[in-house]
């Protein structure tokens, strides 16, 4: 048997906020179990960024949608 390997679209990024500040640097995780996805699907998908002052770093990652 062949092993079906899952794939995940990764992005890593890092914004500068005007209007949102965080005083004490914050980590913020989430997991959304249905976001929709460019090809018109819903994968899960989950998320970790650090929020300090003006600043966020995080990555997110979906699940890839592979037809079978």
């Amino acid at each position: 048997m062949d092993k079906v390997q899952e794939k995940w679209i990764t992005d890593f990024f890092i914004i500068k906020k005007k209007h949102h500040w965080f005083l004490i640097p914050t980590p913020v995780f989430y997991y959304h179990k249905y976001e929709f996805l460019e090809t018109g699907v819903y994968t899960p998908s989950w998320g970790l960024t650090i929020r300090w002052l003006i600043f966020m770093a995080g990555v997110q990652s979906q699940k890839a949608y592979s037809k079978k």
